[in-house]
């Protein structure tokens, strides 16, 4: 008998599709800005029915109206509900939960956990609104920033643990974890967005640390919503999870499985 297996396909950005059999979850799927160097196709994110949000930053849900149809479940906490119910996304499409929150899809078992935001520091912030690339790239760029500030995360950034065929995944929201909540240890696989901060390696590290998982998939670094985004080098920290683990860095619409 062929063993089952378990596929995970990343998009670009926090966009990660996980496949079991028939069963499929579509995890922060997000078209980039048209001015992006990535492309993500049109129908990249076509017969998933069910889908988790992990916080309500507008890479994080503001494509999900372009994706949506009748027969579309969209998990998410209150903050991104209250958004989507703003843009114009039908509340019989939308399922709320919360830290703790336990559900089934098909072959999945979905258990949601607290998270935390990286935190973006006013520098942070400020360096990559007057960057030089904002400068060079100002055309359109009022509408940019007032876009982004429609979709607020209000900490409420969640982590999923994903089970299905006795493999269990772990999905980070962000490059956080909340000090006083209790992770599961020794995932096969832990998904990290390795965005947001000059400190990368050093929060990375520590949350490697922390959750030890068998194996890492890194998103997130790349430059999807130019020009405040940018393309993140993780060589570093390849070399660091390389000496305990198997780390995955994929190109955009190729996949793994376990």
């Amino acid at each position: 008998m062929q063993e089952e297996k378990i596929r995970i396909t990343w998009y670009g950005t926090a966009s990660v599709r996980i496949t079991a059999g028939s069963s499929q979850l579509l995890i922060d799927p997000f078209f980039p800005f048209p001015d992006s160097k990535v492309k993500v196709a049109s129908d990249a994110f076509k017969g998933c029915r069910h889908i988790l949000i992990s916080h309500g930053h507008i890479d994080h849900i503001g494509s999900i109206s372009r994706i949506i149809n009748k027969g579309t479940t969209v998990f998410c906490s209150r903050t991104p509900y209250k958004t989507l119910c703003g843009k114009g996304i039908r509340k019989e499409n939308l399922h709320l939960i919360h830290p703790g929150s336990v559900f089934s899809v098909g072959e999945f078992k979905v258990t949601a956990f607290k998270g935390k935001h990286i935190r973006l520091n006013a520098l942070y912030i400020l360096k990559a609104i007057f960057s030089k690339r904002v400068i060079l790239n100002h055309k359109g760029i009022i509408g940019k920033l007032f876009r982004i500030s429609e979709y607020p995360e209000k900490k409420e950034t969640l982590c999923y643990m994903v089970e299905a065929y006795s493999k269990r995944i772990f999905i980070l929201g962000s490059l956080a974890l909340d000090a006083d909540t209790e992770y599961p240890h020794n995932a096969d696989l832990a998904v990290f967005p390795y965005q947001g901060s000059e400190k990368l390696f050093e929060i990375g590290k520590k949350i490697y640390d922390r959750l030890t998982p068998e194996s890492v998939l890194l998103t997130h670094f790349d430059d999807t919503f130019p020009p405040f985004s940018s393309e993140i080098d993780t060589s570093e920290f390849e070399l660091y999870l390389k000496k305990h683990t198997t780390v995955y860095k994929l190109s955009h619409g190729n996949s793994i499985e376990l």
